[in-house]
């Protein structure tokens, strides 16, 4: 059928599929992250990261790069992607860690991407997750880190939080929380490192921070916390380091 179907082609229809953009069949998949900028690594032969810098990627980029089945690590910092891309991207089996900093993904692609099952690192600073978002996320109960920073998330959507029970890192700095959100996190109990910068929390947090007792390292500068109240917290928590202030005097 293929054939027949092609024999009835006119040479001005076989030129225009000569120049068309073929990607899947025509470039391997280093060959395609190359041409937009961007690294791409390989182990025995198969894709093991790809990295992606400020690009505006095609649509339907990674469902044409071919078998993703060994790739672990992806970058797309302040990239913009579609849909369907996020849609590839959440079914891609061994995902470990995916950097989506400053990456608008919308309602919909954090939806998408809360599909993953294997995504275990996941930096979404500054990428416009919001509370219903947030929510999504909180579903990824493989999560051991999750980075919020500077996305618009209230205590309504922190709340959910407490789901995330395997996570080892969250990044929490120039958010909305508040003492209220310090009152819940308690109970992750594997955080070992914890980002509240700039955030309006008060001494009122002291004895919910010092219930963490695994915290190796803790970020509270630019906060409402006193300075007293973070000496009383570093003498709660000795095996933790308090950064209260990113210059001390």
């Amino acid at each position: 059928m293929i054939r027949v179907t092609l024999l009835g082609l006119t040479l001005g229809h076989l030129g225009f599929f000569a120049h068309a953009d073929l990607p899947a069949l025509t470039h391997s998949p280093v060959e395609r992250v190359e041409q937009i900028g961007g690294k791409i690594f390989l182990k025995k032969e198969k894709v093991s990261e790809i990295i992606l810098i400020d690009k505006d990627v095609p649509s339907g980029f990674f469902s044409q790069l071919g078998d993703l089945s060994e790739l672990t690590d992806l970058s797309l910092e302040n990239c913009r992607i579609q849909a369907d891309d996020v849609i590839s991207i959440s079914n891609i089996p061994k995902l470990e860690w995916l950097n989506l900093y400053r990456t608008p993904l919308g309602e919909l692609g954090v939806k998408l991407i809360s599909k993953s099952k294997s995504i275990g690192l996941l930096p979404t600073g500054k990428a416009g997750v919001t509370d219903r978002g947030l929510e999504n996320l909180c579903n990824m109960s493989q999560l051991i880190y999750l980075g919020l920073r500077g996305n618009p998330i209230t205590d309504a959507g922190a709340r959910h939080l407490f789901k995330l029970k395997n996570l080892e890192g969250l990044y929490l700095g120039e958010t909305q929380v508040t003492d209220r959100t310090i009152a819940e996190i308690v109970h992750l109990s594997r955080l070992q490192k914890l980002w509240l910068h700039d955030l309006p929390i008060t001494d009122e947090a002291i004895d919910y921070l010092a219930m963490l007792k695994q915290l190796r390292e803790l970020h509270i500068y630019a906060t409402n916390i006193s300075a007293q109240g973070a000496r009383t917290l570093q003498q709660s928590l000795p095996k933790c380091r308090v950064i209260h202030e990113v210059f001390p005097q």
